[in-house]
């Protein structure tokens, strides 16, 4: 599922080094928070000198634009990386689809072109954020590191189970959907469409219990890193401006890795679509293609007809293919 991300990051290899580049530094300035807590709780505190905390709020600030700032920059390298690979996509596909399915490319095409965005990207790009965070917690308190990875790993575990959930629900609509343009105009398609809104309705409580979960995993997992904590406080083995600190830093990779794991549910939904995109092309460029010694002789082969089917998130699709559309082998091959 990860080999279309792939292409199209080794298809920019300097934009998409710049990207892993920023995205590291990216994840050091997201550490100046908890460093702020920390001092604030540690030194501001014990001393009480405005000038600490003058001092400490100007570098806080400055880290935070930093962060944006690169933020921004990475995001618009890897929108230019998409969007030639979205515009090579589009080429080559509304090429080769008769024109009364325009419509409908268009739809699967925004679909896949969604899936396989910069803003995700970059949330895989972030993972790499979530191992300094947890690497930190780790050297600052093995007990911290080790509750910290727990609490991540259930969370995890919870929002992959209700995303597959959520999967069910949106497919089982996008079948009833389906029929209710199958359906006859009478008392069925009336039928149709009412139990087409309920399926909304139960889907709508899905998400909003899952979104209801996810906030409740946050919570839990960061009440329980403070918990451990604070018996090392306690004990003397950790100071109080630590602890703050440290709870900033799980909850933040809490909400990354939470984020990279809804992405990658993304993927797997719409890695039918993008694989039979892949074989469309395939098939209608092996067709198109000339046999034979003599570059025009095209008498023992041509241009393949019939309908490209796939299912995307939940919703089918079929797109007759054009009789003679032209082959484009100025654009590379999405495969």
């Amino acid at each position: 599922m990860f080999s279309e991300v792939t292409r199209r990051l080794a298809a920019k290899p300097i934009l998409a080094t710049m990207a892993a580049v920023l995205s590291i530094f990216i994840a050091i300035l997201g550490l100046m928070l908890s460093v702020y807590a920390a001092q604030v709780m540690g030194r501001f505190t014990a001393h009480g000198q405005m000038g600490t905390l003058v001092t400490l709020s100007v570098g806080l600030v400055v880290a935070i634009a930093a962060e944006v700032t690169l933020r921004t920059l990475r995001h618009r390298l890897l929108e230019g990386i998409c969007l030639t690979a979205d515009d090579t996509l589009c080429v080559e596909v509304m090429s080769r689809v008769d024109e009364s399915a325009l419509g409908r490319a268009v739809g699967a095409l925004e679909m896949v072109c969604g899936t396989y965005s910069a803003a995700k990207i970059a949330a895989f790009m972030d993972v790499s954020a979530v191992i300094l965070y947890l690497t930190a917690l780790w050297l600052l308190s093995p007990g911290i590191g080790v509750a910290a990875t727990a609490t991540m790993m259930v969370a995890i575990g919870v929002e992959v189970t209700l995303s597959r959930i959520s999967t069910v629900a949106s497919a089982g609509r996008d079948g009833t959907r389906g029929a209710i343009f199958a359906a006859p105009p009478d008392g069925r398609l009336i039928a149709a469409v009412i139990k087409w809104m309920d399926q909304g309705s139960r889907m709508a409580r899905v998400c909003n219990a899952r979104e209801s979960a996810m906030g409740a995993a946050n919570g839990l997992a960061y009440a329980f890193v403070l918990g451990v904590g604070a018996v090392m406080v306690v004990d003397g083995t950790l100071s109080p401006g630590t602890l703050f600190g440290i709870g900033l830093i799980s909850s933040r990779a809490m909400g990354m890795a939470l984020k990279a794991t809804g992405v990658w549910a993304d993927l797997r939904r719409a890695q039918p679509a993008m694989e039979a995109v892949i074989r469309f092309l395939s098939e209608s460029r092996t067709a198109s293609a000339p046999v034979g010694p003599a570059p025009t002789a095209r008498t023992t082969s041509s241009p393949k007809t019939g309908a490209w089917g796939f299912s995307c998130l939940g919703q089918a699709f079929s797109l007759p293919t054009q009789a003679n559309a032209p082959a484009h082998a100025g654009h590379g091959d999405p495969s």
